[in-house]
C-alpha cells in the first residue's frame, strides 16, 4: 500500500472532519441506518454504464486506481430479442473479462419484456415464468459477490407498458423468489425515469401503485439523460404542472422520505452532441458543451448528497435509429472534456475500484482517498502548505525533458488558472499558486506531463 505522507493525513483528516461537520449541521443529514451496500455519507460509487465497447473506452480514460468501482449489464424475464436466459450467460455477464472480478462489482438490470410485450402480469400471477426464478437465483448465488439488482427499471414509463399495482407485486415476487432460495448478496434498486408520469408514489386501498415497499426496495435509482432532468437552474414546475427537473426532485424527495440512498443507473450527456477535438480545435464546442451539461450536472450532485452511485453511459448514442437524436455523449472524443471530468471525479466523494462494498469497515483512508499518482518521469506532485489560508507552492521533480501543463480547477471541474504550459527541463521545480481572489473550499492540480497526467487536491481556508 501506498504510504502517505504527513501533510496528506492532515488533508484527509480535515476533509473528514469537516464531512462530518457538514452532515450534522445540514438539514439534509440523514438519521437512518444505511441500507445494504451503501456507502459512507458525503461519497459516492462511481460506476460505468451499458454497452461493452463504451465500458471499455470510458475505462480508458482513468488510471488503474480511478476506474469505475461499478459496471452495468442487463436482461430480462422472458428474454430479450430471442436470446435466451442461461445460468451460463447471467453469469458471464456479471463477471466479465474486461472488468477485474475481486474489485469491481456489477449492476444487474432485469426487465419483465421481450423488448415488445409487458410480462409483469403474467410474471407476477402465474406460474408460466417461474423457471426463470430459478435460472437468475442460481447465477446469483455462483456469482458470490454483491450486486445491485434493478428490477422493472424505469417501471411507470409507458415505453416499458407495465401495470399499476401489478408491476409491485413482481418485483416482489422475484425478490421473495430469490430469498426463498439462497441468493441474499443483492441489493434491489426501485428505478424512475423523469420523462415518465409523477404517480410513482401514488397510494389507495389497493396499496403501492409503483413502490414495492420498503422491505423490498434497498435503492432508488434514477436515470438522468437531459440537462432539463438535473439542472439545478430549470424550474420545478409551469403551467403544464412538474418539468422534468421537478421530477426528478419530487423523486428524490421520496427517497429521503423512506430513508433510501439514491443510484443513477443510467446517467448519459445526451442531447448535447458533444464535438470531436479535431473540429474543435479552440475548444468552443467544448467549453458550451460542459456548461450546458456537466457543469449543472456537478451543481446537481452537491446539493443532493442522497445520490450515492452513478453510471456514466459513454455511447454514441446516434448510432441506434430510436434514439439517433440524443447525440455523442462520448467523454474521449474531445480531451477537453474527458480531462475535466477525470479532474472531478477525483473528488474525495467519489469511490472507485477496490473499495469492498460488502465490508465498508475494511477500507482504509489511504485506500478511499489516496489520488495522487506518480507519472512515469515524475516524482510525485506535492502542495506546501496544505490546506493554506493565501497562496501555497506546488512541487514537482522531472527525470527527463517534459512538456508541462500546470493547471487549478475548482470542484466542479471549471478551470480557474494555468501556472504552466511550457517545456521544462529535469530537475526540481516549485511555483507559487496564490488563492487570494477564491472563495474557501477544495480545489485540485492537474499535472499534464507530455499525454500523462495527475490530479491532486487542496483546500483553501480563509
Amino acid at each position: 500500500m501506498r504510504k502517505m505522507n504527513c501533510n496528506t493525513h492532515f488533508n484527509v483528516l480535515f476533509q473528514l472532519v469537516i464531512l462530518f461537520l457538514v452532515l450534522i449541521y445540514s438539514d439534509i443529514a440523514f438519521g437512518y441506518d444505511n441500507a445494504l451496500f451503501e456507502p459512507p455519507d458525503g461519497t459516492t460509487y462511481h460506476g460505468v454504464g451499458w454497452y461493452a465497447s463504451a465500458q471499455e473506452n470510458y475505462s480508458g480514460l482513468f488510471s488503474d486506481s480511478t476506474q469505475p468501482l461499478l459496471f452495468q449489464t442487463m436482461s430480462a424475464i422472458p428474454g430479450s430479442r430471442g436470446r435466451a436466459v442461461t445460468v451460463e450467460g447471467i453469469v458471464n455477464g456479471l463477471q466479465p473479462a474486461r472488468f477485474y472480478s475481486d474489485r469491481q462489482f456489477c449492476e444487474l438490470g432485469i426487465q419483465f419484456t421481450d423488448n415488445t410485450n409487458a410480462y409483469d402480469s403474467v410474471f407476477a400471477f402465474t406460474d408460466e415464468l417461474d423457471s426463470y426464478i430459478d435460472t437468475f437465483a442460481q447465477a446469483i448465488i455462483r456469482h458470490d459477490r454483491p450486486i445491485f439488482l434493478r428490477i422493472g427499471f424505469e417501471m411507470n414509463g409507458n415505453w416499458n407498458g407495465y401495470t399499476p399495482y401489478t408491476y409491485p407485486a413482481a418485483f416482489r415476487k422475484l425478490v421473495d423468489g430469490f430469498r426463498n432460495r439462497g441468493a441474499e448478496n443483492f441489493a434491489t434498486v426501485w428505478c424512475y425515469e423523469p420523462d415518465a408520469a409523477t404517480d410513482f408514489a401514488d397510494s389507495t386501498e389497493e396499496g403501492w401503485k409503483w413502490y414495492p415497499g420498503d422491505d423490498y426496495v434497498d435503492w432508488f435509482g434514477l436515470d438522468l439523460f437531459r440537462p432539463d432532468h438535473f439542472d439545478p437552474a430549470e424550474p420545478d414546475s409551469g403551467r403544464g404542472g412538474y418539468s422534468s427537473k421537478g421530477k426528478s426532485e419530487l423523486f428524490l424527495r421520496f427517497a429521503r422520505e423512506r430513508g433510501k440512498p439514491v443510484y443513477l443507473n443510467e446517467l448519459s450527456a445526451s442531447h448535447v452532441f458533444i464535438t470531436p477535438e479535431e473540429r474543435d480545435p479552440d475548444s468552443a464546442d467544448a467549453i458550451h458543451d460542459w456548461e450546458l451539461w456537466f457543469e449543472p450536472f456537478f451543481e446537481f450532485m452537491d446539493i443532493h448528497p442522497e445520490i450515492k452511485a452513478f453510471n456514466y453511459i459513454n455511447l454514441d448514442w446516434t448510432q441506434f435509429e430510436q434514439w439517433e437524436h440524443w447525440g455523442d455523449a462520448r467523454l474521449e472524443i474531445n480531451s477537453y472534456i474527458a480531462n475535466r471530468w477525470v479532474a472531478a471525479l477525483s473528488d474525495p466523494r467519489y469511490i472507485h475500484i477496490g473499495y469492498d462494498i460488502e465490508n465498508p469497515n475494511q477500507n482504509s483512508v489511504e485506500e478511499q482517498f489516496d489520488i495522487n499518482i506518480s507519472l512515469p518521469g515524475v516524482i510525485k506532485l506535492t502542495a506546501y502548505p496544505n490546506p493554506f489560508n493565501s497562496s501555497t507552492n506546488i512541487s514537482f521533480i522531472l527525470e527527463n525533458n517534459h512538456f508541462i501543463n500546470l493547471e487549478i480547477y475548482d470542484i466542479l471541474g471549471r478551470r480557474i488558472a494555468r501556472l504552466l504550459n511550457d517545456n521544462m527541463t529535469p530537475g526540481a521545480h516549485k511555483i507559487s499558486f496564490n488563492g487570494n481572489n477564491l472563495g474557501s473550499g477544495q480545489y485540485f492540480i492537474r499535472l499534464k506531463a507530455d499525454r500523462q497526467e495527475t490530479i491532486n487536491n487542496i483546500i483553501l481556508i480563509k
